[in-house]
């Protein structure tokens, strides 16, 4: 038995197996007495009818488990060549195999690449400061209020965060612009609809600013500029004039910072109420830098590791990519928004994306195999327990489901290993400085 070894790209070969005759001849020989001493011919026992009869009667068997046995021997000669490293069968082709005769089994596989990592124990990260002022603290704890505000109807003007509903209509060189933008009825027209007033809103830029000052029965003509890059192509570097009549105006009425709002918040007092505003906030932001941290950590790796990618692992990759953002896609509005994405488009996107996950990951799976790491039982239980409280099952049918279902628990290991991997270097990076904070939240 021999191989011959043809390259088709980088990562992916073609394997030629070459099996002897006399191979074949014994291994159908073998096959025949095993079928003997299970068959039942009258007039023999068990094992000692010819080889002719077992042949004459379970023929087509025996030239099946002959196939499947000489593919199994030729992979097996495959797995143990130390030069050949198979990440995964691509396809393969058996050709005619029976006793007597030579026989040729082709593999096209893509082959575990050979990774030459760099030094990733101290990788340098620069993170963000993780400290929260008593603006954000505030800001905050004014949001949990609006979530539980009253809106009261009112006959005075609208001042900021009053909700207006209104009607209108837009025109564009004195023309409808239902006309001319007739796949978005929101910017040409509506009848009724609800605004924040003096809101910035980017997907409909200056309308929300202009209601401030109106009160219920006001009719007002405005002039919008949208910007050159909107993303409403139509609408792009255009000034539209809308007509706009105001039918009611609701007052946002927060809720006192009193006993009954305090217990609706689970606290006694309002200092409390901000101490554990400022404990979320610090790890909200603590989890950021984490991010930041790992995010850094795997371009570091991306671009220091070059080494040729299994195609077969791009290509499944890239499937679930593209899956998902179809489904994403169905559930939102991205279609009409932006009917200029196309589905090649998207593929190629995809395809781009998976390229990253599938080198990265790999990288991350050499790393866990030098470093020893490797998913515990406290890690999957963990992961359970996650799952459990974001979809509101139980953690027993959440495990008795994974024992059925082999692919989502391999892919449940490979994210605890991931993970593992990462937090073990970014415990080992080395933060050589701070990002600087934006100017919009230093002010």
């Amino acid at each position: 038995m021999s191989i011959q070894v043809e390259d088709l790209s980088e990562s992916r070969k073609k394997l030629t197996v070459l099996i002897e005759a006399a191979e074949i001849t014994e291994e159908e020989k073998k096959l025949v007495g095993e079928f003997s001493k299970q068959a039942r011919i009258p007039g023999f026992r068990p094992g000692k009818a010819p080889a002719s009869m077992i042949m004459n009667k379970y023929g087509k068997d025996v030239a099946e488990e002959l196939k499947r046995k000489v593919v199994a021997t030729a992979y097996d000669k495959i797995n143990k060549d130390d030069s050949i490293q198979v990440y995964t069968i691509v396809d393969f082709h058996e050709g005619e195999i029976e006793a007597g005769k030579d026989a040729t089994i082709e593999f096209t596989v893509d082959l575990d690449p050979t990774i030459d990592l760099p030094d990733y124990k101290g990788i340098a990260v620069t993170v963000p400061k993780i400290e929260v002022t008593d603006q954000e603290v505030n800001e905050t704890v004014y949001t949990l209020r609006s979530q539980r505000a009253d809106f009261v109807e009112k006959e005075s003007e609208a001042s900021a965060s009053d909700y207006v509903q209104l009607g209108y209509e837009g025109f564009l060189a004195g023309k409808p612009l239902s006309e001319t933008i007739t796949d978005q009825p929101v910017f040409s027209k509506q009848n009724s609809t609800w605004e924040e007033a003096g809101t910035e809103r980017a997907d409909f830029p200056g309308l929300a600013k202009e209601l401030v000052g109106l009160k219920k029965g006001d009719e007002k003509e405005i002039t919008l500029n949208f910007p050159d890059d909107f993303r409403v192509e139509g609408l792009q570097g255009k000034s539209v004039q809308y007509k706009v009549n105001i039918t009611e105006v609701r007052e946002k009425k927060l809720p006192e910072m009193d006993e009954e709002f305090l217990k609706s918040m689970s606290v006694e007092s309002e200092k409390e109420l901000k101490e554990n505003v400022l404990n979320d906030l610090t790890n909200r932001k603590e989890q950021e830098s984490n991010q930041i941290k790992r995010e850094q950590i795997m371009n570091f790796l991306a671009e220091k590791s070059t080494f040729a990618i299994p195609q077969s692992a791009v290509d499944g990759e890239s499937t679930r990519i593209l899956q998902g953002m179809l489904q994403q896609q169905a559930q939102s509005q991205e279609a009409l928004e932006n009917p200029e994405i196309t589905q090649l488009e998207m593929q190629d996107r995809a395809k781009e994306e998976a390229e990253k996950r599938v080198q990265i990951n790999l990288i991350l799976n050499k790393i866990a195999e030098l470093e020893e790491i490797k998913p515990e039982d406290q890690d999957f239980q963990a992961m359970i327990y996650q799952e459990a409280m974001y979809t509101q099952q139980k953690p027993e049918q959440i495990a008795k489901d994974l024992r059925k279902d082999q692919g989502r628990l391999r892919s449940m290991h490979e994210s605890i290993l991931i993970n593992k991997t990462l937090d073990f270097l970014t415990e080992q990076s080395t933060v050589s400085g701070n990002l600087e904070t934006p100017e919009k939240e230093k002010k």
